[in-house]
């Protein structure tokens, strides 16, 4: 049985590797002794790949047996960092071994609970004090180049490391030129994606039909709302989405208020984080000058300075919760959204087509 993304986050969290690692399952490793052994996980720090956990998923009726035997391999293997996953109490002598051995266990009937991140860049997260809040619709706004895709992409990674399956919904860059970019990273896009917790979506060429027959009259406003938000909600529960990002969310709209109201307000999803993104152009906060007046917060990303590629997020608004209004400095580095202060160390006809790279 495959570890899926809840169980491996925990892993990660027990033995402090922060955002930084990647794994595999079922994976065969050379020991020093020339013979090949199976690991059920091995988890990796990206920081230092020396830094291996070796995981022993125990499900058999001779625990004792696979215990001693675990530990023999990763031995041979030099993987001195060991854990155990199970789903029953272990007895007196299953306890035991374990601790002889330096074997972390971990019970997966206790019930994982994540740190409450958003982004997983804590100097953002921190000063959002987790007030944003499922079935709410917020907006990142920005200038070219400041970081909103990147901040889209951090979003669904860091849902998907604790079990949160996530979306993108594309709609002025190809989906495959997007998953190329986000694979650059090493936060792990790539990993998630392949695996299917999170999913790349394009807007289709439909959307501009639908988009002329609104100009036309309010039925037609209404058929289009209904239309779009419909197949959104339609992928969401199909895919079981818990965080959606719509970047940018301006082809879908039409530059006026009340539909911007109105379509803002049927997009909210129950049980859903949504994320959009919007450039600045009428307004310093959004295209049309409006969108920020009908969603539940804004997040404004600017170039602090051009040289250092220094950025700043300001959170100019959040609805339903305290927040720190004051800016938070980072860049965009291969590791994704860091400190500025910290170094790289590199520097029907649907609207939406599934992307499969």
């Amino acid at each position: 049985m495959v570890a899926d993304s809840t169980e491996i986050a925990r892993i990660a969290e027990e033995f402090k590797l922060d955002n930084e690692f990647t794994w595999a399952n079922d994976i065969k490793v050379t020991g020093k002794s020339g013979a090949v052994h199976k690991f059920d996980l091995v988890v990796t720090s990206k920081n230092d790949e020396n830094i291996k956990i070796a995981v022993l998923r125990g499900m058999s009726d001779d625990l004792v047996d696979d215990i001693m035997k675990f530990n023999a391999v990763a031995a041979d293997c030099g993987i001195q960092l060991k854990a155990l996953v199970v789903d029953k109490d272990l007895d007196d002598t299953e306890t035991n071994l374990a601790h002889m051995y330096n074997i972390v266990t971990i019970d997966k009937r206790q019930k994982f609970k994540p740190k409450s991140e958003i982004f997983g860049f804590k100097e953002l997260d921190d000063a959002l004090a987790g007030a944003m809040k499922k079935g709410n619709v917020y907006m990142i706004s920005g200038k070219t180049g400041v970081g909103k895709t990147t901040s889209c992409t951090e979003f669904l990674v860091q849902g998907a490391r604790i079990g949160e399956k996530g979306a993108i919904i594309l709609t002025d860059t190809r989906g495959a030129e997007y998953i190329a970019n986000a694979g650059t990273f090493s936060f792990g896009f790539d990993q998630y994606y392949k695996e299917g917790t999170i999913e790349v979506i394009e807007l289709s060429d439909r959307i501009r039909e639908l988009k002329e027959d609104v100009l036309e009259s309010l039925k037609n406003r209404n058929k289009y709302i209904n239309k779009l938000t419909g197949e959104i909600k339609k992928v969401v529960v199909e895919s079981n989405i818990s965080r959606l990002a719509i970047d940018p969310i301006t082809p879908m709209l039409v530059d006026n208020d009340d539909f911007v109201n109105q379509f803002m307000m049927e997009l909210a999803i129950p049980h859903t984080y949504l994320l959009i993104t919007s450039p600045t152009m009428r307004s310093d906060l959004s295209m049309f000058g409006m969108e920020e007046y009908f969603v539940s917060g804004v997040i404004k990303l600017e170039i602090e300075d051009i040289p250092t590629g220094s950025r700043k997020a300001t959170i100019v608004k959040m609805r339903g919760g305290t927040h720190s209004s004051s800016p938070v400095y980072f860049r965009i580095t291969q590791k994704g959204i860091v400190p500025a202060d910290q170094t790289s160390d590199t520097s029907s006809r649907s609207v939406f087509k599934k992307v499969i790279v």
